[in-house]
């Protein structure tokens, strides 16, 4: 295992400070933007063709070439959601989005922001994080964002190929509810592969609820596609 899944291995059971209570079921559908009824809200967009990941009690977008980490790909099992680009064997790994969904009690995001930073030093030897960003994301009450920017020394990828020394940028995402559950969602790719864009896109299409209202997870769906133009 290489030091940077070992190292996002703790931060991802980090990100939330608790996974006891982290939810794993994720249904997924493509559609149209115009037809975007999943998402309901107008301070949520999604972009044209994108694939929409409906998890417990969140949704989200990625570009339409993402898609599931296979098991023994994943940095964080317990994360509701891990998608991205597919590994096929790049001197890098590639791009890619976790949710995570926390149902049990944790402190407010006061003081779950500083945890991570302060574990994310312990962790990750050498990292650089950055300033804290109020964003928006719909149905949330307040939502932070903040990059870490760390250096991987490389290794054997879990293909048995050569992954190359490379810088890493994570943007880390701590979402606030009036209730319960409280999310975090993390997007990482290599210096080069971050895209400011797309994040942006991403970041636009997230809903999150609170309480009773999710039927999926009141009522885990196998994955559903259908095809968006």
């Amino acid at each position: 295992m290489s030091p940077r899944r070992v190292a996002l291995v703790a931060c991802g059971a980090l990100l939330l400070t608790g996974v006891a209570g982290c939810a794993s079921e994720t249904e997924v559908r493509t559609q149209k933007g115009s037809e975007a009824t999943i998402v309901p809200t107008e301070r949520a967009k999604v972009p044209e063709g994108w694939t929409v990941y409906r998890g417990p009690g969140f949704t989200v977008a990625v570009p339409p070439d993402w898609k599931p980490k296979p098991d023994d790909q994943r940095v964080a099992p317990q994360a509701a959601l891990e998608v991205g680009l597919p590994y096929t064997g790049q001197s890098a790994s590639p791009p890619v989005l976790l949710a995570f969904v926390e149902r049990e009690r944790v402190g407010p995001l006061v003081y779950r922001e500083p945890i991570l930073r302060a574990q994310f030093e312990a962790g990750l030897p050498g990292v650089t994080l950055g300033d804290s960003k109020h964003v928006t994301v719909a149905g949330s009450t307040d939502a932070v964002t903040f990059d870490a920017l760390y250096q991987d020394e490389g290794g054997e990828s879990v293909l048995g190929t050569r992954l190359e020394p490379t810088t890493f940028r994570n943007r880390e995402l701590i979402v606030e509810t009036p209730g319960l559950p409280k999310y975090g969602f993390r997007y990482g790719a290599s210096k080069d592969q971050f895209d400011e864009a797309t994040w942006e896109k991403i970041l636009g299409s997230i809903v999150v609820t609170t309480g009773g209202g999710d039927p999926v997870a009141e009522d885990p769906a196998a994955p559903a596609e259908t095809t968006g133009g």
